[in-house]
């Protein structure tokens, strides 16, 4: 794959224009040079700021492709999530601890057709959220849209497929519904209901979801699903482990770019692949109501379908005058220093607006400071204001489902003006449904939309990030989570001790993965091996698999500290890192054979909502509410099943030493499939465009 990017000099390495694929034309070869010599530094720096808005989601979109691509899968296959999102792992963009990922990129300049398998309906919920190179999301496909009892196999073309007009073909004896995208690089990412927090023996838990469920997605070209007889083949191996040399490139797609001259080489990769579309793609003029529940329209359509990116070639023919075009990025040659540094101005002029788009306005009192779209999201209008809408949601966590699917309420403040601190402890509360004729419905449980059983067909979850404009992996799950181990069981016998080597050899676990960095606790008895009850030691070196006398094992060593790299904004980041020393073990001078000395996973609390309601597991008062604590401690009788720990100075000072660490959290409740209308109330709008749901205040306690 990196051969493909040579030739537009895109190859990890340093910042020199020449490095980033930024060629400086001449006067003479310039199609924009007439135009760029006359313009003012002033417009320089107002033009930059508005290309960056724009190109922020074409840019993101090639540059988490190539980061995914090195590190998850490669271009066209699927990265298959074997554990809920969490403090270290590469999960996805803002990861959801309630769910188990897939991800994937899709480029159909290296192919034709692909066919994407999907699982039953009937068995979790899941929604596969397809979008093209412009964060528009142009195919939902699972419980709301496409219930099944039994797998379905979706055609996936190009704009220029001769499948793309069409809503069903027939190929080769089989019928395939058509996802027809409106550009060649799109994303697929699909999330999966899982209980991170549940039994292994729990059908809901993470383990069981991952076997009976993720694993019953297939992304094939076509020809290789026909030649298998219109069966999907599975991967030769769902675990997919970078080598070094890929982790090592993909440090230069991690974060977001700072100069201006590699953010737009990126963004012009990105056109050159994926131009803007037009008008006449896929369905184009079909009535809505004759639109195939799975295809999602431009926003604001109202009565036939437009391709959801068509119509950006105006605003794009504006930014060739810096030098951005579907042909790439081209630095004008008549720009001198002074020029070349109000780019660089308009660059981050142009950032600092998202930003402030990203922290949503103005959070209003009436609406407990939660600040929400419910209308534009998931799909853009293609203007000033969806631009930069779209581009908050980059910051946000990447991408977002249409509304229907879901809704993200986010609160930064808990009174309208003082950032969520983790050094304080909060309490958020839900309250039994009131009478439908109390609207608002203010505080109550988030209204979802339920089976026959009255059960939550989608879930909804409170999760705490600590923000960061990093995007790549950003905001990052904080590693504080792994401070509650209530949910956390000691089902993993330890088997041997090799105090020589410094290694434990353990059963494999019946949860989960073990991984470089997993945190563990151990139990009673661990003081003779040299370590500490209850205490988190993480995986300082890859397991090793083993089999003694037919029990699959795993032999492991131990640190008692891991460190995270440091992001520019002062936050511990996802995925990287390093194990402090070993831990020295001792021979227990015994057979651990005939003694129950047992480890486990830590299953990190980053998130709780309706899923451990369903398992009983969060602890409701008397009048019938529930409240979660978000905090640095657990206060006083609070029940521990209904707190999720923040990072605080103190605990960043016992981690981190010397280093001056941000503690700035970010509150998100995920509401996945919630109810439309306003009977019951909604966070949707209703047809007045009202909405008759707020999510419950945000309130700082004391805490002795």
């Amino acid at each position: 794959m990196l051969r493909r990017f040579a030739t537009i000099g895109l190859l990890a390495g340093g910042l020199t224009l020449a490095s980033v694929g930024v060629p400086v034309a001449s006067a003479e070869d310039s199609p924009v040079s007439k135009s760029a010599a006359t313009m003012s530094t002033k417009k320089i720096r107002e033009l930059t700021a508005q290309a960056t808005v724009w190109a922020l989601a074409p840019q993101f979109v090639y540059r988490f492709s190539r980061y995914n691509e090195l590190i998850n899968a490669p271009i066209n296959e699927l990265k298959y999530g074997q554990n809920a999102a969490a403090w270290n792992n590469s999960g996805s963009n803002a990861g959801d601890s309630s769910v188990m990922y897939l991800n994937g990129f899709i480029d159909f300049t290296q192919t034709e057709e692909l066919v994407l398998t999907v699982p039953p309906t009937t068995d979790t919920y899941y929604v596969a959220n397809y979008l093209d190179s412009f964060i528009n999301t142009i195919g939902s496909i699972g419980n709301r849209t496409t219930p099944s009892a039994t797998p379905t196999s979706y055609l996936l073309v190009s704009p220029s497929s001769p499948y793309a007009s069409r809503k069903r073909v027939t190929i080769g004896g089989q019928r395939f519904p058509v996802v027809a995208s409106d550009t060649m690089l799109n994303w697929l990412v699909v999330r999966v209901r899982a209980d991170a927090l549940a039994e292994a023996s729990d059908p809901a838990s993470t383990t069981s979801v991952y076997d009976k469920v993720v694993k019953e997605f297939y992304l094939n070209t076509l020809e290789d699903f026909q030649a298998n007889g219109n069966v999907p083949i599975a991967p030769a191996n769902y675990v997919y482990i970078p080598t070094a040399e890929q982790i090592e490139q993909a440090e230069a797609y991690r974060n977001a770019p700072t100069q201006a001259t590699e953010f737009f080489a990126q963004a012009g990769t990105s056109l050159q692949i994926s131009p803007p579309p037009g008008r006449g793609v896929g369905l184009s003029g079909t009535r809505l109501r004759r639109l195939p529940a799975w295809i999602v329209p431009q926003y604001g359509a109202t009565k036939r379908f437009i391709p959801p990116s068509f119509d950006q070639r105006g605003e794009l023919k504006r930014f060739a005058r810096i030098g951005l075009t579907t042909d790439g990025f081209t630095m004008p040659a008549q720009w001198g220093l002074k020029q070349r540094r109000a780019f660089q101005k308009g660059f981050e002029k142009g950032m600092k607006r998202v930003v402030k788009a990203s922290s949503g306005g103005s959070p209003k009192a009436e609406q407990n400071f939660w600040t929400y779209d419910n209308t534009m999201i998931g799909s853009y209008a293609n203007n000033r204001a969806g631009y930069l809408v779209r581009a908050s949601v980059v910051l946000l966590g990447g991408s977002a489902n249409v509304p229907d699917d879901a809704v993200y309420p986010v609160i930064n403040t808990a009174d309208g003006s003082a950032q969520l601190d983790g050094d304080t402890t909060y309490a958020v509360t839900f309250t039994p449904a009131e009478s439908s004729s109390n609207l608002p419905a203010v505080g109550t449980v988030p209204p979802m939309v339920t089976d026959e059983d009255g059960n939550a067909s989608g879930f909804w979850a409170i999760s705490v990030y600590q923000p960061d404009s990093s995007q790549s992996a950003a905001p990052f799950l904080p590693q504080a989570a792994v401070l509650n181990r209530h949910y956390t069981r000691l089902d993993t016998a330890v088997i041997a001790v090799d105090a020589d080597a410094d290694t434990l050899t353990v059963q494999q676990p019946v949860w989960g993965a073990l991984a470089l960095s997993t945190p563990v606790v151990f139990g009673d008895g661990a003081e003779d091996i040299g370590l500490e009850v209850d205490t988190v030691y993480y995986l300082a070196s890859a397991p090793v698999a083993g089999n003694v006398d037919g029990v699959p094992t795993a032999t492991i060593r131990l640190s008692s500290s891991w460190a995270q790299e440091i992001s520019g904004q002062g936050v511990p980041m996802q995925n990287t890192g390093a194990a402090g020393p070993v831990v020295d073990l001792m021979d227990p001078g015994t057979d651990l054979s005939e003694t129950e000395l047992a480890m486990g996973m830590v299953q990190p609390v980053s998130q709780l909502g309706s899923q451990q309601v369903a398992s009983g597991e969060l602890q409701f008062s008397a009048d019938g509410s529930v409240t979660i604590y978000i905090g640095p401690a657990l206060p006083d009788g609070a029940p521990a099943s209904n707190w999720i720990p923040t990072p605080s100075t103190t605990l960043y000072e016992q981690w981190y030493p010397g280093q001056n660490l941000s503690t700035d959290i970010r509150v998100m409740l995920r509401m996945y499939y919630p109810t439309p209308g306003s009977n019951p109330p909604s966070i949707l709008p209703d047809s007045s465009g009202e909405t008759t749901y707020v999510p419950p205040a945000l309130v700082a306690i004391p805490v002795a």
